[in-house]
């Protein structure tokens, strides 16, 4: 029983639905503060009401399945990318108790779960016979083989520091001491995820005014909303892994708990909205050389930091 109430409620489907619904509407509120305009406000209590309106357009407006492509595959993929975005949650602890899938090696799963998410993204793109959806996907690819590798070496920092590729032992051992030192990791973790999640300054594979809307180019109605709702749900997964890996996951000041990871992930989204409201969308070959010349050299001085860092204040390699 306990198994069937994480995968339907906690923290299973119904809360990724309410989650999606929740930060939809408070990407909106919060992007309007930034932008001094007023956001949704006439439907329900500030607004609430009007993501609830928006996604139920969204579930009965018509799929429109392009010709030439496979009706079957093309339906397919955004199902596959709301489940591979999905499957890091399980690896989270989120409270003491609950980890859904607990595991020695919670970390590479993280990690490597997170980095798929984009190559499903590319398919979605490929595959939907259309000259600028293939853009978005190439350009999807692009940036995922260039950020990955300082994500990688990013993520890598709290398992050096403990000698754990646990989550739970990670967040278990963290501390004050252990934030300040790896604070450079977290600052470089956090800019490689805008890249994989193709987020502003990195918002390229989707950009309007080049390239229509990239690989959600031909998705309308029910799929769309798939589309949608497993980039929501990637928002979680990766907003959760951060927590947990640099900010103590669940621990709090004077008790542990779901609201402290709770919290620590809505500052990490409105640092994320805040970084959205306030850069452009930057090109290609800017992308690729601040990834390659400054990124990765970067992310390996990280490296050699917390390897210092352990030495000094955790006894040794």
């Amino acid at each position: 029983m306990q198994t069937l109430f994480n995968i339907v409620v906690f923290p299973g489907i119904l809360y990724i639905l309410a989650w999606t619904v929740l930060l939809f509407w408070f990407f909106r509120k919060f992007m309007a503060a930034l932008h001094k305009r007023v956001g949704p406000s006439f439907n329900g209590p500030m607004g609430t009401y009007q993501t609830l309106f928006d996604l139920s357009k969204l579930l009965t407006k018509e799929s429109i399945t392009p010709k030439g492509v496979n009706p079957y595959l093309f339906s397919l993929m955004p199902l596959l990318a709301l489940s591979i975005a999905i499957l890091p949650t399980a690896l989270i602890p989120w409270t003491p108790d609950i980890t859904v899938a607990k595991s020695s090696y919670g970390l590479l799963g993280l990690v490597v779960l997170i980095g798929i998410e984009p190559f499903i993204l590319f398919l979605t793109g490929f595959g939907s016979n259309n000259k600028y959806s293939f853009l978005g996907g190439i350009r999807i690819l692009t940036q995922m083989i260039s950020m990955e590798t300082s994500f990688f070496l990013a993520a890598l920092s709290p398992a050096i520091l403990f000698s754990t590729l646990n989550l739970n032992s990670i967040i278990q051992q963290s501390s004050w001491l252990s934030f300040a030192i790896l604070l450079p990791g977290f600052v470089l973790y956090f800019i490689a995820l805008l890249g994989l999640l193709e987020q502003p300054p990195f918002n390229i594979p989707d950009a309007e005014q080049e390239i229509v809307y990239g690989f959600y180019t031909e998705y309308s109605g029910t799929n769309y909303f798939l589309l949608k709702v497993s980039e929501f749900s990637e928002f979680m997964a990766v907003f959760a892994g951060a927590v947990t890996l640099f900010l103590g996951g669940y621990k709090g000041l004077f008790f542990d708990g779901f609201s402290f990871l709770f919290a620590k992930m809505l500052i990490v989204a409105m640092i994320m909205m805040a970084i959205r409201a306030s850069t452009p969308r930057i090109t290609m070959k800017q992308m690729l050389m601040f990834s390659w010349k400054y990124l990765v050299p970067l992310s390996l001085v990280n490296i050699a930091w917390i390897m210092i860092a352990k030495i000094l204040f955790f006894g040794g390699m």
